[in-house]
């Protein structure tokens, strides 16, 4: 007898129905995914609840990779919840941090790497806060737990001599010496260096620093700068780094003298002076009166630098000279910083500040007829002329230290034939 074809149909699907039950009971977690597991040890005879609180680590290719830099007024925290963590899960990575780093000291721009396994949960937080160093907070059964991890690092003092044609900034791209280790010598020179008339084509300056290698001898970053000498026509200017006795680093003369000195000759990195200190006719006003201070001509925007430790009387807009900062230092100093285009947050009355902290910015605001620092300094209240002024070191090396530091500059000079 033939089956009607309705019925013959019906047969197929019940059979269809009763075929895709059974696979669905015997392989339950049979799901299409492009991630290989890679269970460890033997897992014959456990149950399947057993494997599940199995810990199943991805292969390292297998997981995303997230790079992201810390915003200008961004905490770590906001940045971790932006990338997909929550609110939680961001306090528990940075608390398990504090561990090994002073959060504080995190700066915008800081790099922050997050690794997610295949499965799209942060595994890892890592933060290259140095060149040789990285601190790492990864997950585990336990929660968040930090590392702190080192590469070992080789210093070879090194010696490099070349001539100025231009500027300093120029030698030191043109002979390959650290733009960082140049600066630092233009900040220790300026203390002694007028940069607008000392300096001419010609004059030679001598660098002795550290080159930091890793232990496949790759370079890896300029270390410490250990002496810059600049040869001028009429002397030269030398700075000898030393660690004292107390722990305190420092930059010295021959004679033990502190080359830092109290304060700054020249607030502002590559300026030119534009007006200098004196009587003249004013330029906008057009008669004739004291200059009080000196003008350096400068991009809009280059960062202005307190001369030396103290703390800040005035902060804010003045008819003439725009915005302006005026701090009180030791010994009956006073400087005033005038024309900026904004104020440093923060910098306000009773603010201290130290020697190189910046506190404004260049502009032209107030009575000005182009971009610069107007830089003025006052002793015992009364206008002084800064280009002329020597003013007192600030420290001085005595007895023991004084002995090493000689015996230490000494054999440097013997060994690099300084």
């Amino acid at each position: 007898m033939q089956l009607p074809r309705i019925k013959i149909r019906s047969y197929l699907l019940i059979a269809i129905f009763l075929i895709t039950v059974a696979a669905a009971v015997y392989y339950p977690l049979s799901v299409s995914a492009d991630v290989r597991l890679q269970p460890s040890g033997d897992l014959s005879g456990t149950s399947f609840r057993e494997i599940r609180n199995i810990d199943i680590d991805l292969r390292p290719e297998e997981l995303k990779v997230l790079k992201l830099q810390l915003a200008r007024g961004q905490s770590l925290s906001d940045l971790l919840q932006n990338a997909g963590l929550s609110g939680t899960e961001a306090f528990d990575v940075t608390d398990s941090l504090e561990s090994v780093l002073d959060m504080r000291r995190i700066q915008t721009g800081q790099e922050v790497v997050i690794r997610y396994s295949g499965m799209g949960r942060p595994q890892e937080v890592s933060l290259p806060v140095r060149f040789d160093r990285t601190v790492t907070a990864r997950w585990s059964k336990r929660g968040w737990q930090s590392e702190d991890s080192f590469i070992d690092i080789y210093p070879v003092p090194t010696v490099i001599s070349t001539i100025v044609d231009s500027s300093l900034y120029q030698a030191a791209k043109d002979s390959g010496i650290p733009l960082s280790i140049m600066m630092e010598a233009i900040g220790l020179f300026s203390f002694e260096v007028d940069f607008q008339r000392d300096i001419q084509g010609g004059n030679r300056v001598v660098m002795l620093y550290e080159k930091l290698y890793d232990e496949t001898g790759e370079f890896m970053a300029a270390g410490e700068h250990i002496y810059a000498r600049l040869e001028l026509e009429d002397r030269n200017a030398e700075a000898w780094r030393y660690e004292r006795l107390d722990g305190t680093v420092e930059y010295y003369e021959e004679s033990g003298d502190s080359v830092r000195k109290s304060l700054l000759k020249t607030p502002v990195d590559g300026a030119r002076i534009s007006s200098s200190f004196g009587y003249r006719n004013h330029p906008i006003l057009g008669f004739g009166g004291l200059h009080r201070g000196i003008d350096f001509a400068v991009a809009a925007g280059t960062p202005v630098m307190a001369s030396g430790d103290g703390t800040v009387v005035l902060a804010g807009w003045h008819e003439e000279y725009g915005y302006r900062v005026k701090i009180r230092h030791a010994n009956h100093y006073d400087t005033m910083y005038a024309h900026f285009n904004s104020i440093v947050s923060g910098i306000s009355p009773g603010i201290r500040v130290e020697q190189g902290q910046v506190v404004g910015y260049v502009g032209s605001t107030g009575l000005s007829t182009g971009p610069h620092c107007h830089y003025e300094v006052h002793y015992y209240g009364s206008p002084v002329n800064p280009a002329e002024l020597k003013f007192p070191p600030g420290h001085k090396l005595e007895n023991d230290d004084m002995k090493l530091f000689d015996i230490e500059r000494k054999a440097y000079i013997s060994e690099f034939n300084l």
